[in-house]
């Protein structure tokens, strides 16, 4: 498994089936900012499928004193390979490719079943539990590179 550098378009079906089953349309599963020049869409790929999607983006929370943050929005694997490690491959990816930019940190607003998963890569908690409409609870995560 490895995981490449993708375009936002690609990221859509993954985020559509997994992440935004509430949207009608699956071209309409994006972030305003995906074409941003800092963005970075990876995929993880079994042959010739995209499994895992997740994208980062230089943006900083206030919660944190680092200067140089990016946050990992939008990562979704496809239920069919869930355990099967395309997640850590894409994660440890967006981890080498921040470090290669200097980076400082990632963070993210995982989803309170994704929390373990984050803390076996080495994630921290920060704050309470909150409510994302539609979606459900998340917490914030966060690591430093």
């Amino acid at each position: 498994m490895n995981a490449l550098l993708i375009t936002p378009e690609q990221t859509r079906p993954l985020r559509h089936l997994v992440l935004w089953p509430h949207i009608e349309k699956e071209e309409d599963c994006i972030i305003d900012i995906d074409q941003r020049d800092d963005a970075i869409h990876l995929g993880v790929f079994d042959k010739q499928e995209i499994i895992s999607v997740g994208s980062l983006f230089q943006i900083s929370t206030p919660k944190l004193e680092h200067v140089k943050q990016y946050r990992l929005r939008a990562m979704a694997t496809h239920p069919d390979h869930h355990g099967q490690g395309s997640g850590r491959v894409l994660v440890e990816k967006a981890i080498r490719l921040l470090k290669e930019k200097n980076q400082e940190v990632l963070w993210c607003d995982a989803r309170i079943k994704a929390v373990g998963f984050y803390q076996s890569l080495g994630f921290n908690l920060m704050d309470e539990v909150y409510d994302v409409p539609k979606i459900g609870p998340h917490q914030l995560m966060w690591r430093e590179l």
